[in-house]
C-alpha cells in the first residue's frame, strides 16, 4: 500500500463529483482535497467507504482520528494563549488601581465623590448597577 495513489469519487446528483486524493507514504496517510461545492454527507461518505479494504477503511480512520486530535490541542493552545493574555493585561493594569495610580481615586473607597450631592448625579443621568 505504501507510495500508492488512488482516488475516492463521491457522486451527487445536485453537485457533481468531489475528489478525494490519498497519498500514502511509509505508512503514513495525507488527505488533500479541493473545497467542494457542496458538503459531503454522512450518508456519502459511508456509501464510499464501503467500496474500500478494510485496511484502506482503517487508515482512514486513523487520519481523522490525528486530525481530530490536532483540532483538539490547536483549540486548547488557543484557549491557553487567550487566557494567557487576559491575565498580563490584568496584571498589567493592577498598579493604575493602586494608592498612588491614575484610577485610585476613582474607585477608592477614600476618594472624594465626584459629584457634589446625590441630586447633581441623579440630573448627571448617571445608572448604577445597583
Amino acid at each position: 500500500m505504501a507510495g500508492t495513489t488512488f482516488e475516492i469519487r463521491l457522486s451527487s446528483a445536485q453537485s457533481g463529483d468531489i475528489d478525494f486524493c490519498e497519498r500514502y507514504n511509509h505508512g503514513a496517510i495525507v488527505l488533500s482535497h479541493q473545497p467542494p461545492e457542496k458538503t459531503v454527507t454522512k450518508t456519502e461518505i459511508l456509501a464510499a467507504l464501503k467500496n474500500l479494504t478494510a485496511e484502506e477503511r482503517l487508515e482512514i480512520i486513523e487520519t481523522a482520528s490525528r486530525m481530530m486530535r490536532e483540532e483538539i490541542e490547536e483549540k486548547a493552545q488557543r484557549k491557553a494563549e487567550r487566557k494567557r493574555k487576559l491575565r498580563a493585561a490584568a496584571e498589567a493594569a493592577v498598579p493604575l488601581y493602586e494608592p498612588g495610580g491614575p484610577l485610585h481615586d476613582l474607585w477608592s473607597p477614600d476618594s472624594e465623590p465626584y459629584f457634589d450631592s446625590e441630586e447633581e448625579y441623579l440630573r448627571a443621568g448617571v445608572e448604577t448597577n445597583a
